[in-house]
């Protein structure tokens, strides 16, 4: 009897991943989280004039809060769970790539993280077509964005994970995503004036910004480079990571 591929052995990681985010019930507590700050976050915008202007404010701090939340929650100790907990024994014993256990786990973090950002669109949309009766032409646009963005902040929370272990890798990301990189952003920007347009949680800006480029009142990086830098971030962050995750022992 052949082995299996290593595409269905990634979507059995895959559907196991996300069975086990719904028996923990942590896919079920972010989409409460997100379901009530997406309604909280709509009820602080709804005197906004336009479907573009609460566009702007709807779509740039809370979507960067929500999204970010999210990859750290499903992506912190994915990894590193299996070697805590021992239960790489049962998965490394078997003929399975190390890569395509990687591509399994982020697959279906990737599947949860596209759930938690429909949900909140979703809601800024019903909003929009309920209030003004329409929905700005960009907003498909920032949509990309944000899921490119999610997508980033995955795969650099898959790289902590990676290496460090579950409790340690969710809270270095937290630093990292609500500390770190928005510390340095603020300092450079204010103090130094100089544009942090390497830095990933800046490029979250244009999530909101696409929707009117010209009437923005935050700054944000050129929508290009943001794209190349969230590029950059899911790409490079996940060949570290697969490449620490082949190197690192069961202890």
């Amino acid at each position: 009897m052949a082995l299996p591929s290593s595409l269905r052995q990634a979507g059995t990681v895959a559907k196991y991943e996300l069975w086990k985010h719904l028996k923990g019930w942590r896919l079920i507590g972010l989409i409460m989280l997100v379901t009530v700050f997406s309604v909280l976050a709509v009820k602080g915008m709804e005197r906004a004039g336009s479907a573009v202007a609460f566009s702007k404010g709807f779509f740039f701090m809370p979507a960067y809060f929500l999204i970010t939340i999210a990859g750290v929650v499903l992506g912190g100790d994915v990894l590193a769970s299996e070697f805590e907990r021992k239960t790489g024994y049962l998965l490394f014993s078997n003929p399975m790539r190390r890569v395509t256990l990687v591509a399994g786990k982020f697959t279906a973090s990737f599947i949860s993280v596209l759930l938690m950002i429909s949900i909140f669109f979703l809601t800024g949309i019903l909003f929009m077509l309920n209030t003004y009766g329409e929905v700005p032409a960009t907003l498909l646009g920032s949509l990309g964005l944000a899921i490119l963005y999610g997508c980033a902040v995955l795969s650099l929370t898959f790289f902590f994970s990676s290496i460090m272990g579950g409790t340690g890798a969710t809270m270095f990301s937290f630093f990292t995503f609500f500390l770190i990189m928005p510390f340095f952003q603020a300092f450079l920007l204010n103090q130094v004036g100089v544009e942090p347009w390497y830095l990933l949680t800046y490029t979250s800006g244009t999530i909101g910004a696409f929707i009117d480029p010209s009437g923005t009142y935050y700054t944000h990086p050129d929508f290009t480079v943001s794209v190349l830098v969230m590029s950059a971030y899911l790409i490079g962050a996940l060949i570290l990571c697969t490449i620490a995750t082949k190197r690192r022992e069961m202890r």
